[in-house]
């Protein structure tokens, strides 16, 4: 083989690399969605295609209802990961003030439209563990379990489920419906360089975003905002910040957890499905053809 061919044959392969790892850096990039996260909009082994452009180059926001994929924030990052993303539902952009009384959520008073088939909290006796565990399976129900209440297991089911198990259960090994903190709340979002009033009320929210990604020195004292020693009234933020929360509201990583998220910590918007493979059935048969290409999310 000639020089010049061999030549030719590394620089095209080169030039292919390059122009990959730039695409996937700019503009879109394949992730694989894993459990827990976006049930039952998106599913464990579906290949999710992030438009990163958007976000990160292209100036814009998200809208509200987008899939948006991001870093955690750091301080709620597992020991285990450095740099762990995660993916939910955009449901709050600046300026919107976000309510939800634990059972529905509204948007500037208005109410949201609940993810189909969502999954709401139930508590379960954990000496009876093995039985419910058995008529939830043989009902084909989708469940989450997440740690314990006291003696009790902390189930994550929907209500569409739990009727069909309820009357199954021994009166012992009940679900028992729960509400939980973290599902009430209300919190108006800032606008990027909008005179924000401090108040004893969104002192602590804002002494966070102002420390954690505003990387500003300043301390939080009996309701108020100090900086060089001298108290604040009010403040200015120099990014956007959203809300955000995963169709799966048994999940973890969303704004109920971790809080308001910053624009800096965008990753990109859920633009389209690639594939999909379910993870638990075998290779020839785990493709899921009706979710190739899927564009709504």
């Amino acid at each position: 083989m000639k020089k010049e061919t061999i030549r030719t044959i590394f620089i095209t392969v080169i030039a292919i690399i390059a122009s990959v790892c730039l695409i996937r850096f700019f503009i879109a990039e394949p992730y694989t969605v894993t459990p827990g996260q976006m049930e039952n909009s998106l599913l464990p082994g579906d290949q999710l295609w992030v438009d990163k452009w958007s976000f990160r180059w292209g100036n814009r926001m998200p809208d509200r209802r987008d899939i948006v994929v991001f870093k955690l924030p750091q301080d709620h990052q597992p020991q285990s990961y450095n740099d762990q993303i995660a993916v939910a539902r955009c449901s709050g952009i600046p300026g919107d003030t976000i309510k939800s009384d634990g059972k529905r959520l509204f948007v500037n008073n208005k109410p949201v439209a609940q993810p189909p088939l969502i999954l709401e909290a139930y508590l379960s006796p954990d000496s009876v563990k093995n039985s419910v565990n058995h008529i939830l399976r043989q009902n084909r129900a989708h469940f989450v379990e997440q740690g314990k209440v006291h003696d009790n297991r902390l189930l994550f089911l929907s209500r569409y489920d739990y009727e069909k198990v309820r009357k199954e259960l021994s009166a012992d090994s009940l679900l028992y419906p729960v509400f939980l903190n973290r599902d009430s709340y209300e919190i108006t979002l800032p606008r990027k360089g909008e005179t924000i009033k401090i108040t004893p009320e969104n002192a602590q929210t804002l002494y966070r975003l102002l420390s954690c990604f505003e990387n500003r020195k300043v301390e939080y004292k009996a309701g108020k905002i100090y900086e060089n020693g001298k108290p604040l009234s009010t403040c200015r933020l120099s990014q956007n910040y959203y809300w955000v929360i995963g169709d799966n509201r048994a999940g973890m990583a969303d704004s109920r957890t971790f809080g308001i998220l910053p624009h800096s910590l965008l990753i990109g918007k859920g633009a389209f499905i690639g594939y999909s493979r379910d993870p638990q059935k075998s290779f020839w048969k785990s493709f899921r053809t009706d979710r190739f290409f899927k564009t709504q999310l």
